[in-house]
């Protein structure tokens, strides 16, 4: 699902990620439950600031799948492969 920009009206702007079809309606703000509506930017040119001004994609990517819940990978894959049988001593 694609990532949209809200704004409430009384704490400021936030992301959220809504199927396409309900990009448009308003969207209840995370903080004070009021609604936000959306804000339109240009693709890849929305100012970023705090401690994540400065991330890759992947970054934000990994921080977003952490926030919403889903299993995170923080290692890379070591390439060695799994026995598929017991060890024989």
């Amino acid at each position: 699902m694609p990532l949209y920009e809200y704004r409430c009206d009384d704490c400021g702007p936030f992301d959220l990620r809504r199927a396409f079809e309900h990009a448009v309606q308003p969207a209840s703000c995370p903080a004070c439950s009021s609604p936000a509506r959306r804000v339109y930017t240009s693709p890849g040119t929305r100012s970023r600031s705090g401690p994540f001004a400065g991330a890759s994609t992947a970054d934000r990517a990994l921080l977003d799948r952490a926030r919403s819940g889903a299993p995170t990978v923080t290692t890379s894959r070591s390439g060695r492969r799994l026995p598929t049988r017991p060890h024989r001593h």
